[in-house]
């Protein structure tokens, strides 16, 4: 498989881009990064040793593909092919794509198996010639109700209770349910309607808090939809309640500075994320160029035109999303779910398609009219918060324009730590930053409730938003000062002023080390019991960050995406290569390698699982598994081979079981490893003889008879996605049974208990890699069950071991044993939320 190496004068911006790619083709691909100089006063550079170091990283003869950002990244790669040997060199290419765009494009065909020139090819044409541009603009388009024909006698009235009202992630959240039934839903506010599968007409109603809502539905399943959305409604569409970032109030009066004198070199702008930063402005002025309308001969083949755009812009939201997740959470990555569902509304598309066929037009010129004038619809309303979604409909409308367009999206690379000025920015914009590189951000527009804006607090970017016109006197390279709390920028901030910010910088970058440092430590209970706390991975690139977040070990290597976005499964050699990176990678930590788990909701086609009434209870994971040597058996060979370097020394490495049901389907898998060891045995390959062996606990069967598979392996790790829907019977993805699929029902509570349990009555040590692990509410009750380990997406690990060292065992035990008595899984959270 061909390699790629991302070379940037950014060591976080090259992992940024890195990321993204293993994101979009589950990890397959060989990814190697050489970013930044090793100098902590100066980081930002290249350096061609690092850049070499990369190239061999990833090196086959299948060829390696070099992308770079800028400047001296050419002349680094240039002087690292020097290096090499002439039989490498002539398998080595540097691509003349835009880093970003090149990277991806280059990455996904390398997934699909292409041979270098189609790589090199895909990358290089990652941007179109520009397509001609576009004007007009049109009125808002309104909401409206369905036909008159149908029949809405069922109905019910919600009480609406967010804070913010139906903003676009509880708006999302009620769209997506309404989509999953096949009935017709509309609601209804006053004497405007919307129907409640479009986020753009559900949000445009302007439901605030307090209003009352009257949704209607029609159709062979109108009672279920309805009964779904009264349950959403019910728990306040998803919102957590709490009060959101309150910017101070705006100030008439003169600004003192920090030393209390009137200052007259001051901009005042709104407080949008807080913090203090000094340091050189950099202006940042993205356009697309100008669309105009002109007549097409074959409109059928513009409105296919945008079809792809716009499933290229799904795929690149769908990557920022899980960038987002693990660098600013679930809450804040929402923002991108709600944009995905901008992309997919019925009404707008529609809408655009009427105008192409209708009018004759071009792709481009269509959807700009259509989502200029849905964001002059949301400009128009009355609410503050409403009025700020204008930026997400603009967002999605330009980057779905990018595609159309061929230009790629603006570069955010500074050649050093500055203070970024925009008009405004959008919260893809905001999502691609460096906040090693972006000491704060000022806007001549925007609020405090934009999604760019909560962007920037949950990335720790001071910023000041609404700061009109006038910022736009600053120069490039000016020295400026910001002050996130207070709202103000200073133009020509004294040293006095100077010296009081870096005071405070410097206290806020001692508090968020101590916060880190708080990740890395050991979790100890107060009384001295420790806890191993491990990250879940799906390959090699998520080995540093989970590092980063202080993960002791890998309690879960999913492989099984090591096997997605590929036309044929990953060779032994790619699986070895793959497995050693991450043993190397996490230092000795020790690293739970799970077998391949396919089926269910995870098929893959070249697989042929076949079609099944319910895959989820059908032919899946370790099933499947021991059914297809050809398959297992080259995935157990790599796994013995990783679990030694290259020099035959011994890795911490584990191997664990999926979806183990008997002592039957345990023995023969250990009878295909021992016979996986017969035969590097036979051919003189090193591999660890002593790697301890265990097994998922995700089936009531596997608990039922723990204590007889206790004794065939060193160590149980509890699945809880899979254990609860099985317990409960219910399918986590299905919102008629949503309720029931917590594991925090006691019936689930219970069987983690008793697998706990046998475990420790046969000497061998367990933990969990579920969801369950990662969430702090439910850490005292297992702990008090007695897991002895836990292990979780990165960014979840600070909050467990922050409580884990404010417990005992003692209270944990009597945390758990409450648990264990409730009758519901509404009272173990209001039991837990309560302490």
């Amino acid at each position: 498989m061909v390699g790629i190496v991302i070379v940037s004068h950014s060591a976080s911006l090259a992992e940024g881009v890195a990321e993204l790619a293993r994101q979009m083709t589950q990890g397959s691909v060989p990814l190697a990064v050489a970013g930044g100089i090793d100098d902590p006063l100066h980081p930002i550079g290249t350096d061609a040793l690092k850049v070499l170091a990369a190239i061999n990283e990833v090196y086959s003869d299948d060829g390696v593909v070099v992308l770079m950002d800028l400047g001296s990244a050419v002349l680094s790669a240039e002087t690292a092919l020097d290096f090499l040997p002439e039989a490498r060199r002539r398998h080595v290419f540097l691509s003349k794509a835009p880093l970003v765009e090149g990277a991806m494009a280059a990455a996904v065909q390398a997934s699909v198996g292409a041979p270098l020139d189609q790589v090199l090819a895909e990358a290089e044409s990652s941007l179109r010639v520009k397509i001609s541009e576009l004007d007009g603009r049109e009125s808002a388009p309104e909401t409206t109700s369905a036909a008159p024909a149908t029949d809405w006698s069922e109905h019910v009235t919600l009480l609406v209770k967010n804070r913010l009202g139906l903003h676009a992630r509880p708006a999302a959240r009620l769209v997506s349910t309404a989509g999953q039934y096949r009935a017709e839903v509309q609601i209804r506010k006053g004497d405007k309607t919307a129907n409640a599968k479009s986020i753009n007409q559900v949000a445009m109603l302007g439901v605030r808090q307090g209003d009352e809502i009257v949704v209607s539905a029609s159709g062979p399943d109108a009672a279920a939809a309805l009964a779904a959305l009264r349950t959403l409604a019910g728990d306040n569409f998803g919102d957590v309640d709490g009060p959101d970032f309150a910017p101070p109030a705006s100030e008439a009066a003169p600004t003192p500075g920090p030393a209390g004198a009137v200052r007259t070199d001051v901009l005042k702008g709104i407080a949008a994320s807080p913090g203090v930063a000094f340091g050189p402005a950099a202006l940042f002025r993205p356009r697309l160029p100008e669309i105009v309308t002109r007549s097409v001969d074959d409109p059928a083949q513009e409105w296919q035109r945008l079809q792809l755009a716009v499933a290229a812009a799904k795929k690149e939201i769908d990557a920022l999303h899980k960038q987002a997740m693990s660098q600013v959470g679930e809450g804040e990555a929402a923002i991108f779910e709600a944009h995905l569902l901008f992309l997919e509304d019925p009404t707008t598309l529609e809408a655009t398609r009427e105008r192409i066929l209708g009018r004759q037009i071009n792709a481009e010129a269509a959807w700009q009219q259509e989502t200029q004038a849905l964001a002059g619809a949301y400009r128009a309303m009355d609410d503050e918060y409403m009025r700020a979604r204008a930026a997400d409909i603009e967002d999605v409308g330009r980057r779905v324009l990018r595609n159309l367009t061929g230009v790629e999206a603006p570069a955010l690379d500074f050649t050093e730590p500055s203070i970024l000025i925009a008009a405004d920015l959008t919260p893809s914009d905001t999502a691609r930053l460096d906040p090693d590189q972006v000491l704060a951000i000022c806007t001549e527009l925007g609020g405090a409730t934009a999604h760019s804006a909560i962007l920037a607090r949950a990335l720790g970017i001071p910023a000041v938003v609404g700061l009109g016109h006038d910022v736009w006197q600053i120069t490039d390279g000016r020295r400026i000062a910001v002050d996130g709390d207070a709202g103000l920028l200073w133009t020509e901030p004294d040293e006095a002023m100077l010296a009081e910010f870096a005071g405070r910088r410097e206290a806020g970058v001692r508090r968020r080390r101590q916060e880190k440092l708080a990740g890395i430590e050991a979790a100890v209970t107060l009384d001295g019991h420790p806890v191993e706390i491990a990250a879940n991975i799906g390959g090699p690139g998520d080995a540093g960050l989970a590092l980063e977040y202080g993960a002791e070990g890998v309690g879960l290597f999913r492989t099984e995406f090591l096997f997605m976005g590929r036309t044929a499964a990953p060779t032994e050699e790619e699986q070895v290569e793959a497995y050693r990176r991450v043993t190397k990678l996490m230092g000795g930590r020790p690293v739970i390698i799970r077998t391949l788990d396919v089926g269910g909701d995870k098929p893959l086609p070249y697989l042929e699982l076949g079609e099944e009434a319910n895959p989820f209870l059908g032919w899946r994971a370790l099933r499947f598994c021991l059914q297809r040597p050809d398959i297992f058996m080259p995935q157990l060979r790599a796994i013995l081979r990783a679990s030694v370097d290259e020099a035959g020394s011994r890795l911490n490495t584990k191997i664990m079981f999926p979806m183990v049901s008997t002592p039957a389907e345990l023995r023969q898998a250990k009878a295909m490893l021992q016979s996986a060891r017969d035969e590097l045995a036979r051919s003189g390959i090193p591999y660890d003889d002593e790697m301890e062996v265990g097994i998922m606990i995700e089936v009531p069967s596997a608990v039922a008879v723990g204590d007889q598979l206790a004794r065939e392996v060193e160590f149980f790790s509890i699945g809880t996605n899979d254990l609860t829907q099985y317990v409960m019977a219910a399918d986590r993805g299905n919102a008629h049974v949503a309720g029931l699929a917590s594991a925090f029902q006691p019936a689930v509570l219970r069987m983690i208990r008793d697998a706990s349990a046998a475990a420790h009555d046969c000497g061998i040590w367990i933990g969990m890699c579920g969801e369950l692990a990662g969430n702090p509410l439910a850490t005292p009750v297992l702990l008090g069950i007695g897991l002895d380990e836990l292990s979780m997406s990165a960014p979840s690990i600070p909050a467990v071991k922050e409580r884990i060292r404010g417990l005992t065992m003692a209270e944990a035990r009597r945390i758990a044993d409450e648990a264990l008595a409730a009758d519901s899984a509404e009272a173990v959270l209001s039991m837990l939320k309560a302490r």
